[in-house]
């Protein structure tokens, strides 16, 4: 009977192992950028200040494929957990972030331009916020990431 839970244990920890996760690394704390702002889409069109203040502007964003297939995002949100509040960037926008099409195995990516979203509610206190990243493996399977970044006033 032991050998048998030890064997069931055994085959669940490697098939955790084996699965593996993606992981985000962000900013900590997110303040509120009074003024209007500009996007990457707006900057690389020549165009200036096309977000709504306050807005906000996310310097760091890096993705660790920890799985063993590739990773193909599709869109990224920032969202606030008590305002309902949410920016998504996907498509061509997304791209413009610079985020790799492809994040193989054991791959770190970044974005190397700001993930910028504007009217941002903020309130009185410090809240949380949350970006996630989506998309799919080769298979088809969807996989999704969520950091929390501390919203301050």
């Amino acid at each position: 009977m032991k050998s048998i839970l030890l064997l069931l244990a055994t085959l669940g920890a490697a098939s955790n192992v084996y699965a593996g996760s993606l992981v985000i690394e962000t900013n900590n704390h997110l303040y509120p950028i009074p003024g209007r702002g500009t996007s990457c889409t707006a900057m690389n069109a020549g165009r200036t200040e096309d977000l709504s203040a306050p807005h906000i502007s996310i310097s760091e964003l890096y993705v660790t494929n920890k799985t063993n297939k590739n990773f193909y995002p599709t869109r990224i949100t920032f969202r606030t957990g008590d305002m309902g509040y949410a920016c998504t960037y996907s498509g061509k926008v997304m791209q413009e972030l610079g985020l790799a099409d492809v994040i193989n195995p054991g791959m770190r990516a970044q974005t190397f331009c700001n993930m910028k979203c504007g009217a941002v509610p903020f309130s009185g206190h410090p809240k949380w916020g949350y970006l996630t990243v989506y998309g799919h493996n080769g298979e088809g399977e969807n996989l999704e990431a969520t950091a929390e970044i501390q919203m301050m006033n």
